[in-house]
């Protein structure tokens, strides 16, 4: 006959099943990446294109057809402090800015079309933003062209040698390409020294969108942070103990932004704090106009 527990034990057997399962371990809680809205960006930054930190400010750069210019914005007023133009210099597409110890780099090497023969880099010395000069010169340049690129005819948005994100060392310059062929990322590197020089192709990564920004920690776990969107939203690739000579990483793992919908993210930046910064253009024209926009990465469940 079945088995029937009698009704005067089920209040005792019920505790204990509640006992039971308060002890089975639970799965622990992962902490991800959320991207969170500081400040709509002042108009002057409406169309930047990177941004990295020296004195205390953050430093940023705007692409095509703007001035060439070095903003320098305070995130806690949210104003643009500095403007500073490098003279002798032009802007034909600065799409990133890094630095190292002794230089900020501007990246000249927006080239949607794939067809240019002109990329560059150029140097300003650190010192020289210190002061309150609103000009200065630029310390050196940096030619370059990719060693596997053999075909310069014009691709809009078809290309493989578009670029729009680098990080610097004291002694060497590392492309992330934005890959409109295979949505991957190409990894090159240059010398960090003006002179005129071929790119060496390095390693190639299947990101699986578009490449806008790149930096990497001081800190001793070395994160390589790849910036980018897919045409709906902004995502970002995270890269443990980046080796950028060995090209070897322990682990790389993507999270994506789905609820900034039309947000081209456009610069990111570990600030000397461990903030991560990340900014965004306006966009105009379109159902979905948005201002530019600084938001910061915090850990959340």
């Amino acid at each position: 006959m079945p088995f029937r527990l009698n009704l005067k034990y089920q209040p005792v057997m019920i505790i204990l099943l509640v006992l039971l399962m308060a002890c089975i371990p639970k799965e622990e809680t992962l902490l991800r990446p959320v991207l969170t809205h500081i400040n709509n960006l002042p108009e002057i930054l409406s169309e930047n294109s990177g941004m990295t930190e020296e004195n205390e400010m953050i430093w940023f750069i705007n692409d095509s057809g703007n001035e060439p210019a070095l903003y320098g914005y305070d995130a806690k007023s949210n104003e643009v402090k500095r403007s500073v133009i490098i003279a002798g210099a032009y802007n034909t597409d600065w799409e990133d800015v890094t630095h190292n110890t002794v230089n900020i780099f501007i990246g000249d090497f927006g080239n949607n079309a794939g067809n240019r023969n002109d990329l560059k880099i150029f140097m300003v010395n650190k010192t020289l933003l210190q002061s309150d000069l609103t000009t200065v010169a630029a310390s050196g340049v940096i030619n370059f062209k990719y060693e596997d690129q053999t075909n310069f005819s014009s691709a809009p948005e078809n290309t493989s040698f578009d670029c729009e994100a680098f990080f610097a060392t004291n002694d060497s310059i590392y492309l992330f390409t934005k890959d409109w062929v295979n949505f991957r990322t190409r990894i090159y590197s240059l010398p960090a020294k003006a002179g005129t020089f071929v790119a060496k192709f390095r390693k190639q990564l299947n990101v699986n969108g578009l490449i806008t920004s790149a930096t990497m920690s001081n800190s001793d776990n070395r994160k390589l942070l790849l910036l980018g969107y897919t045409p709906i939203y902004p995502f970002l690739w995270t890269f443990n103990n980046f080796d950028p000579d060995q090209m070897t990483y322990d682990e790389g793992s993507r999270v994506d932004f789905n609820s900034f919908l039309a947000t081209q993210t456009e610069g990111i930046l570990f600030s000397s704090n461990g903030t991560i910064y990340i900014s965004s253009e306006a966009i105009t024209g379109t159902s979905f106009n948005k201002p530019a926009e600084i938001f910061r990465i915090e850990m959340k469940n």
